[in-house]
């Protein structure tokens, strides 16, 4: 009888996670052997259990599924990794780009399925995980360029990752920033938006974008949503449709 298919689930959504776990377990050469909530959680994980698999969400609190790969690079761990995502532009395109597999949430049982008979299929003609592949990620990764804004006395360029919401100011925005003070660029939400299209951010209304990296809770009661990085926590307004939207995608 074949060996059990180990796996790791990563992923900062509790109901993500049970859902991942529940459909893995149908299948009878399948052993779940842990689930974390975080990429520190995952690596001590990784290193304790040296999975065949992990199925990595991208976006989480903490660090990102990348980055947890960044953290992997120079060990001799190198599972299969299949990532979970629920945005469908810059992410997806750097996956497809270095060919790794990924599921698009909500997944379904025939999601999991297609990808566990793409491993055994691998697995029965002895095709290893080639490691390469994660430096062919990582550095697509790296070639996209930072953000670069008008201000009134210059030019600002920024990490799409140091941004945690936009807000604007009339005919300008404000770009709330975790590493430094924030900053005022001379250009309008809407044109902001535009920049921000093939990265992981949303608009909540019709005067706030926030990085969906730094989300952390909706609240329906209060019209809002809480975004997070560190120790800077911003409580935000969104419109009734647009945070109705954001949960559903």
């Amino acid at each position: 009888m074949p060996s059990a298919i180990t796996t790791i689930i990563v992923d900062d959504e509790p109901n993500s996670r049970d859902m991942i776990d529940f459909l893995l377990k149908s299948s009878d050469d399948v052993k779940v052997l842990d689930k974390c909530e975080n990429i520190t959680q995952a690596f001590k994980s990784i290193k304790q259990h040296n999975p065949d698999i992990i199925f990595l969400d991208i976006e989480m609190p903490g660090g990102s599924g990348f980055d947890l790969l960044q953290m992997l690079r120079n060990t001799p761990y190198n599972p299969t990794v299949v990532f979970i995502t629920a945005y469908n532009q810059f992410a997806i395109k750097a996956i497809k780009h270095a060919a790794f597999d990924y599921l698009l949430k909500p997944i379904d049982i025939d999601d999991i399925n297609d990808t566990l008979a793409r491993y055994r299929e691998k697995k029965r003609n002895g095709i290893k995980t080639d490691k390469s592949k994660a430096e062919l990620l990582l550095e697509h990764l790296e070639e996209f360029p930072k953000l670069k804004f008008n201000m009134r006395n210059g030019v600002l360029f920024v990490d799409p990752d140091d941004i945690i919401w936009c807000e604007a100011s009339g005919s300008y925005t404000v770009l709330h920033l975790h590493s430094r003070k924030d900053e005022v660029v001379s250009v309008s939400l809407k044109d902001v938006e535009q920049q921000l299209l093939q990265y992981p951010f949303f608009r909540v209304s019709r005067s706030a974008i926030i990085n969906l990296k730094y989300l952390t809770k909706i609240d329906r009661r209060n019209k809002a949503c809480i975004v997070q990085k560190n120790d800077l926590v911003f409580k935000i307004t969104g419109s009734p449709q647009q945070l109705k939207a954001l949960e559903n995608r």
